[in-house]
């Protein structure tokens, strides 16, 4: 009667056994693989990814902000702090891919704040983030890749200033500062405002002018407008007259309307005839972050098209919370471990086993 009790609970501990290693495999099945093919099909793209891609003058983009990838510096030493940039490196690679190959994007902008550890780290350190980089965002040699720096690439917020040689650094490694990118029929305008909080060097406005050829224009800053000091955007504004605008630094997703006439006579700037009478309007897009670990759980990339008129259309998909995931992981052992304990404890010992017999 004892051996058939024993062998019960011992049946009932192979089980718990099994139970808990396919329920865990399932999850990790789960968690790292399917979760992002089914937040995939909850994603909207503009109606210009559906078209044909054959001699077709729809500009396409996928647009990318703030991306960070992990230093360290910052981050837990040892096992720890490789297991968070692992983690968090994964992330970025599979949403980033899935999208790419799904949209096969004209373009790729990634808005400032590649490194989260640009400004500070060592060159070896950088090179190694460079590399890191690169490998996670990879795209074909038919996309053009458009980067722009942000006060975590060279500096600029607080104390941690801008100098000559994070930026050349930055050029070196990525791209230039300020550029024009032209993509079938618009220029995209790179403008290094960097922050708010410091002056940045001054925009080559003559240069970049004579670079601009494109009937479509869109002006692409780390920081958004209305953040910049009033007399560096309304000059911006007025010098380049952009149909649009995007920006990312802050982390979520919003937009804003600009007249530029009347910016330039807020800030009390010179504006021509034309100007007055058309009042050209600039319409401002702020990207949210792509990564998870920015503080935000509105994670994403926009999506955006362009076509021969000029007329965008945007989107913005949404990817998977990555906290809400790695916490379920958390109630798993948490949940497997108690299971084991009241296991151990129902079970009768040998000694008791013995005696009873």
């Amino acid at each position: 009667m004892v051996d058939r009790f024993y062998r019960l609970r011992f049946g009932r501990l192979l089980t718990f056994h099994r139970t808990a290693v396919l329920s865990g495999v399932l999850l990790v099945l789960y968690n790292e693989v399917l979760v992002y093919y089914i937040n995939k099909t909850s994603w909207e793209l503009p109606p210009g990814f559906s078209q044909s891609r054959e001699d077709d003058k729809i500009v396409r983009l996928v647009i990318a902000g703030d991306p960070q990838i992990q230093g360290y510096q910052y981050e837990a030493p040892g096992l720890v702090g490789w297991l968070t940039r692992w983690d968090s490196d994964r992330y970025l690679r599979m949403t980033f891919s899935l999208l790419y190959d799904t949209v096969r994007p004209d373009a790729v902008i990634f808005m400032g704040d590649l490194l989260d550890e640009g400004s500070v780290a060592s060159d070896v350190e950088y090179s190694v983030y460079v590399q890191r980089f690169y490998q996670i965002f990879h795209v074909s040699a038919g996309t053009k890749l458009i980067l722009l720096a942000g006060d975590n690439d060279i500096g600029g917020e607080g104390s941690d200033m801008i100098t000559q040689e994070k930026m050349q650094r930055f050029q070196e490694n990525f791209a230039p500062l300020d550029e024009v990118v032209r993509v079938k029929n618009v220029d995209f305008l790179k403008v290094n405002l960097v922050t708010p909080y410091q002056h940045a060097p001054a925009v080559p406005r003559t240069r970049l002018m004579s670079q601009l050829s494109a009937p479509v224009r869109v002006l692409l800053s780390h920081v958004t407008l209305n953040a910049a000091l009033l007399q560096t955007a309304a000059t911006i504004l007025g010098s380049f007259r952009p149909q649009y605008a995007f920006s990312a630094h802050f982390h979520k997703y919003g937009k804003a309307t600009y007249n530029i006439t009347r910016i330039m006579k807020s800030a009390g700037l010179p504006y021509s005839a034309d100007m007055g009478k058309t009042q050209p309007v600039t319409q401002e897009y702020q990207v949210p972050t792509c990564s998870y670990r920015m503080g935000t759980p509105e994670i994403g990339y926009m999506v955006v098209t362009i076509d021969p008129a000029g007329e965008m259309s945007t989107s913005v998909v949404w990817l998977p919370r990555r906290y809400v995931y790695l916490g379920v992981y958390v109630l798993y052992l948490i949940l497997v471990t108690l299971g084991w304990l009241v296991q151990r404890v129902c079970r009768p010992s040998s000694r008791q086993h013995h005696t009873t017999r």
